[in-house]
């Protein structure tokens, strides 16, 4: 037990010593959390307030394409206006024609289109499919007033009762009735960058040991009857808590800061306990994996680049720098092979399912056994390594 206290008072001392490494483990992840939060927070649910500028350019001046106009003007996501410029992203995004033979094809008397449609080159695939959605649905709904009042219904009915009312009630699933379970950039930051600065313990952990590897100082400290295993967990220890504050720090940013700055804050009326089983699942995984590299490698040099690498890649694989759900097929089959997508899974189970202990069964049962496998090859390869040294 003494050799235990001592070891772990060390280990602590020579953390605290190495300012880089906090830095790169604290700040790092609450740089990435600000910056994609307030980046990417219309991308996510959150896209009520997105509007896109645009021009509309009425030829027909006819009173349906009057009628037209006027419904196209109550989408909250589009803003028009009639001026005439070069589309792009700093002025308008795209122009709306409404050719002059409009009536005509509203009618079906020809075949021509009654509306063109232009995009800036620089727009995006999701943009151009809100856009043209909001197009079609002005049309749709300017078809069925005009069907409705051949029908015999008067204008205001057909306007306003026929098309208006909500025949169609929309509800989201969730396991918390008081939790908001469309995903937003907040809750998918959060998680992500704290899973990718909890694994990016690999370069000051490896490189720690590296050089007590070639100084010989696991050899010596092994001469006061302390095991491999046991100098190793007193090593490891002040990373898991570490990693313990990076998530608490982490999810009170996401709670108090990011509503500050603008963004949609993080809700934690969720299940914590599971939350907090997530994180010492992942904290595992990442010492483990630390643990490898640094059995494995022969330098600090070494370490340092092949700890980066490893889980900038994991990372990219496993949905922390891009979304799982919007890669194409192909990506999603190779992200399940990441444990920093079975992490993030957990998390988001949690956060944005208002999951608890079953939703959480799998990632971490997934984590823990890999973990469990890499440490004990670890250990293995360090019992050995002090041995030959």
């Amino acid at each position: 037990m003494n050799a235990l206290l001592a070891a772990l008072k060390k280990e602590t001392l020579l953390f605290l010593r190495d300012w880089h490494a906090l830095a790169l483990l604290f700040i790092m992840p609450m740089v990435f959390i600000v910056i994609m939060s307030l980046a990417l927070q219309e991308r996510f649910g959150g896209s009520d307030g997105l509007q896109l500028n645009g021009q509309l350019h009425d030829l027909a001046q006819s009173p349906n394409s009057v009628r037209f106009t006027r419904e196209l003007a109550l989408s909250s996501h589009l803003k028009l206006n009639s001026d005439h410029g070069e589309l792009n992203q700093q002025r308008d995004l795209f122009a709306l024609t409404l050719e002059p033979g409009f009536e005509e094809s509203l009618a079906g008397e020809n075949r021509q289109a009654g509306a063109t449609l232009e995009f800036a080159a620089e727009l995006g695939k999701r943009e151009r499919t809100l856009i043209s959605a909001a197009v079609r649905e002005a049309f749709a709904v300017l078809n069925s007033t005009l069907l409705a009042e051949e029908m015999g219904y008067d204008r205001q009915y057909a306007e306003q009762e026929f098309l208006r009312r909500g025949f169609v009630a929309t509800r989201e699933h969730s396991a918390l009735a008081n939790i908001d379970p469309t995903p937003n950039a907040v809750q998918q930051s959060v998680p992500a960058w704290l899973i990718f600065a909890m694994f990016f313990v690999a370069v000051p952990l490896s490189t720690a040991v590296i050089s007590e590897r070639h100084n010989r100082t696991l050899t010596r400290v092994k001469t006061f009857g302390a095991t491999t295993t046991l100098i190793y967990a007193a090593k490891l220890t002040p990373y898991f808590v570490i990693n313990m504050l990076q998530l608490a720090l982490m999810l009170l940013l996401g709670n108090q800061l990011l509503p500050a700055l603008g963004a949609e804050g993080l809700a934690l009326n969720v299940a914590l306990t599971p939350l907090f089983i997530m994180g010492i699942c992942t904290s595992f995984t990442a010492l483990a994996l630390a643990s490898l590299i640094a059995a494995l490698a022969s330098s600090t040099e070494q370490a340092t680049v092949t700890s980066a690498t490893v889980n900038i890649l994991l990372a990219a694989i496993g949905g922390v720098m891009i979304p799982v759900f919007v890669m194409p097929p192909v990506m999603q089959a190779v992200a399940v092979w990441s444990p920093m997508a079975w992490a993030l899974e957990g998390f988001l189970a949690v956060l944005v399912r208002g999951g608890s202990w079953t939703a959480i069964a799998l990632p971490a049962t997934k984590l823990l056994l890999f973990a469990s496998t890499l440490m004990l090859l670890a250990i293995a390869l360090l019992k050995r390594g002090t041995q030959d040294g």
